[in-house]
């Protein structure tokens, strides 16, 4: 987006941007699609309407994979009053369901429990999760798919963006230029052949 200022939109999103976005933000000389798709990101939360979120968690990862640029970020985002904190969601009933499935591995369990906040965090916005971790939304997913689950319940209507992979997409949706992806949606499955060809963080 060099040279170019995003529109506006018109509806002001609360969004949870997680720590794997503001590590992997790069400076105004960064060339590579990783650290420029993840600043484009943030500068276009920033000259854009949209807030995002501050929880206890949230902060603690921020401030302790933030990158340079990040940090900035984080700031001129105060300045401008756009960040917000609200209570986090409820999610000990979600958890516990997950760590007593047998049907789920423990790797599985782990990762979801590490991320358990954002999830927490989406749900006292506007159940938007910006993340570069593919994995943990596709263990996701997979539980989300069963109606019957307390994770469906919880997680089904978030939507989990990857603003690399999506970048164009991502760029355009949160100036409302398109609408979301159905797909975004913990509650669909990602068709196959982007979750094989699309940019790993």
């Amino acid at each position: 987006m060099p040279g170019d200022r995003p529109r506006k939109a018109k509806t002001s999103r609360l969004l949870v941007v997680d720590a794997s976005i503001l590590r992997a933000a790069g400076g105004e000389q960064a060339t590579h699609p990783t650290p420029m798709r993840a600043r484009d990101t943030l500068k276009a939360i920033l000259d854009i309407c949209h807030r995002v979120c501050e929880t206890t968690e949230l902060r603690a990862e921020r401030q302790r994979h933030q990158s340079r640029y990040a940090r900035l970020w984080f700031t001129q985002m105060l300045g401008k009053k756009k960040i917000a904190w609200p209570e986090p969601h409820d999610c000990s009933a979600m958890m516990a369901e997950i760590a007593s499935d047998p049907t789920i591995g423990e790797p599985e369990k782990e990762a979801i429990e590490k991320d358990i906040h954002l999830i927490a965090a989406a749900r006292a916005a506007d159940k938007i999760v910006l993340s570069l971790d593919d994995r943990v939304a596709a263990h996701l997913r997979r539980i989300c798919l069963d109606r019957a689950t307390t994770t469906h319940a919880v997680a089904a209507d978030i939507l989990w963006i990857n603003p690399v992979e999506d970048h164009t997409a991502a760029q355009n949706w949160l100036s409302e230029a398109i609408p979301a992806r159905s797909n975004w949606r913990l509650g669909l499955p990602r068709p196959r052949e982007r979750s094989r060809s699309g940019t790993r963080p």
